[in-house]
């Protein structure tokens, strides 16, 4: 990775910070009562959760402008571990204006995932009486509620379920595939829709026998706060343990559904009850990471992995801490793919309830006695330079073009060089020539910057080699041999990397070959070939073609062949299709040869064909 000095610039940080390291926490916003949930809706507005059933509004500036987002505390049970417990905002919300919660209903103590929408003549004030319940979820108990909600990368809401409460689990609803208690649930929600669809790739949606349909995970506790990696999609959960374990869970995108995490047979690694039917452990799940409660650990909350480019030492870290302790962890990945612990203590913050980033993947995270909204900086100011690409090399797959771009930030500027000329400054561009692109990321806040560079290869050049435009059908099977290894060829006669005339059959054809690279960049080639009788044509052994008398023949008929050698030749005897009638081996003298052939051949015609060592002749018959 390039290292360049090219800007300066320096502004007042907040004087409310506190840490033992470079990382940090500063003050970002106050006034809030019992935040539970930070979320973003893709713009500039953070939107806060408040446990009593409240939503406010802060901006990316910390500003607090007293604005009341959505207020349902006359319907939310505000107690313990009940409230307004999430919040989700799906893509489409700054055009569609829809979003959804989780609370706990103040009427019958059930957890309610609602659909509101703004108020459409004020877009930082959402409508109370357009709530929309999608799914009512019983609760037995006034513990483990989870309330974490957010859309995938897929576009589905994810919601977090805990067991139902009490302790131990002693309803086993975790591991019973017919509740939804303690799970990870996922559901297509779409306005346009009464409640909700089940995705069809959900483990369990096209057989309600095996389990309820809106289950992505089982084996779940009290997922105290999940999140996607918004680079790749991975899916992070921090799961409540018993009273011995926290533990850190992670699903890699593209793995697939059903995941069971283990609980209640298993607290993190170890067995806590086996009673009522459990898999081995080998069958379950293991988390990424575990911590006990010794010294006075309680409860874990899962936060986020940093993809924001304003720290290069936040990022690509999956941070999380420990309500009772406030030790403040972070796991990074080596190149391994295995993740390094890191405890980097207290950060002067106690009681941290969540976590959150804003549309540009800073992060944050509260304090619920205080009510303060704090945000994640490191006193090493360097940014980080990357590229949506994520290589060295990337290739537009004959598109003719490809879109570099970059995590964006406040108080970030960007300068692109085009192997070696600036171009612009500008956090994205089009990149439509091959040659290496340099992005310098600057932080304005200190002279600390970065650079990371690409090259846009040429895509592919796909061909292959062996085929000839034409064939006799007689003609002998020929390998074909494509230039880059690990294609599939396809078409008529084809069978592996060969191609047969008889079996493609007359006529014309065409043959593809279909190569994938690593970068999913799908290359066709195609060759057309055609087929052929291959009537009078002489073989370069032969000074005559052969004569056959008469032609027309009813029937039998007389073969005449002249020869400067004396030989053995086949006699063969075709269809049109190319299927051999007769075939035998005869004597030829050097001179004229005479043969009467007595044949039981069909009305039709026939191609007679002599071949030799070296060559071969062939001559049109016709059986009236």
């Amino acid at each position: 990775m390039y290292k360049k000095l090219f800007l300066v610039f320096i502004i007042q940080l907040s004087t409310f910070s506190y840490s033992d390291a470079q990382i940090s926490l500063v003050q970002f916003a106050t006034g809030f009562s019992t935040p539970v949930d930070i979320k973003n809706c893709g713009d500039e507005r953070l939107f806060i959760v408040e446990q009593r059933g409240t939503i406010q509004i802060a901006d990316i500036n910390g500003v607090n402008p007293n604005k009341q987002f959505l207020n349902i505390t006359n319907r939310v049970r505000n107690s313990g571990e009940q409230g307004l417990l999430g919040l989700a905002f799906p893509p489409d919300f700054l055009t569609s204006g829809y979003f959804y919660v989780d609370y706990v209903s103040n009427t019958d103590g059930h957890t309610h995932i609602s659909r509101f929408h703004v108020d459409s003549a004020t877009p930082d004030s959402a409508d109370p009486a357009s709530e929309e319940i999608l799914l009512s979820i019983y609760q037995p108990y006034t513990n483990h509620k989870g309330g974490h909600v957010a859309f995938g990368p897929d576009g589905y809401l994810y919601i977090g379920m805990g067991d139902g409460g009490s302790g131990g689990d002693p309803g086993n609803r975790a591991q019973n595939k017919d509740s939804l208690l303690g799970k990870i649930l996922r559901i297509d929600v779409d306005p346009a829709v009464p409640t909700y669809r089940i995705p069809p790739s959900n483990p369990y949606a096209l057989d309600s026998t095996l389990g309820r349909g809106e289950i992505w995970a089982y084996g779940i506790r009290n997922p105290w706060r999940f999140s996607f990696d918004r680079l790749n999609g991975d899916l992070w959960i921090g799961d409540v343990g018993q009273n011995l374990i926290e533990e850190v869970d992670l699903q890699r995108a593209g793995t697939g559904a059903g995941f069971n995490y283990g609980w209640r047979c298993y607290e993190a690694s170890s067995n806590y009850d086996l009673s009522g039917g459990c898999p081995a452990y080998s069958q379950t799940a293991p988390p990424i990471f575990q911590y006990n409660h010794t010294g006075g650990y309680c409860s874990i909350t899962g936060g986020y992995r940093v993809r924001g480019a304003e720290f290069q030492e936040l990022y690509g870290k999956y941070f999380f801490v420990d309500y009772c302790l406030a030790q403040m962890r972070y796991l990074e990945e080596d190149n391994a793919g295995n993740f390094i612990h890191t405890n980097i203590g207290t950060l002067g913050v106690s009681s941290i309830p969540t976590f959150g980033e804003d549309m540009n993947g800073s992060l944050y995270c509260s304090a619920i006695n205080s009510g303060i909204i704090y945000r994640f900086i490191s006193a090493d100011c360097s940014p980080v330079a990357t590229i949506n690409a994520g290589k060295d090399t990337v290739n537009d797959c004959g598109t003719g073009s490809v879109m570099l771009s970059v995590v964006e930030g406040n108080g970030y500027d960007y300068l692109w060089t085009y192997n070696g000329d600036t171009m612009s400054v500008t956090s994205s561009y089009m990149a439509a020539q091959t040659g290496t692109y340099i992005l310098h990321v600057a932080n304005q806040a200190c002279t600390n910057s970065d650079s990371v560079y690409v090259d846009l290869i040429a895509p592919l050049n796909l061909t292959f080699s062996g085929l000839d435009t034409l064939y006799c059908i007689y003609n002998s099977t020929v390998n074909i041999l494509p230039n880059y290894i690990g294609g599939t060829f396809s078409g008529p006669g084809v069978n592996g990397a060969t191609f047969s005339p008889t079996v493609a059959g007359l006529g014309s054809h065409t043959v593809t070959y279909m190569y994938t690279n690593n970068d999913g960049c799908h290359y066709l080639y195609s060759q057309n070939v055609s087929v052929d009788a291959c009537l009078n044509v002489p073989g370069n052994q032969w000074t005559n073609t052969i004569s056959i008398f008469p032609n027309p023949a009813s029937g039998d008929f007389r073969l005449k062949v002249f020869t400067v050698n004396e030989k053995k030749v086949n006699l063969d005897i075709l269809d049109i299709a190319g299927q051999k009638i007769v075939n035998e081996v005869i004597s030829l003298n050097a001179g004229s040869n005479d043969f009467p052939i007595h044949s039981e051949l069909s009305t039709g015609v026939y191609i007679v064909k002599l071949t030799d060592e070296i060559s071969s002749t062939s001559l049109k018959l016709i059986i009236r």
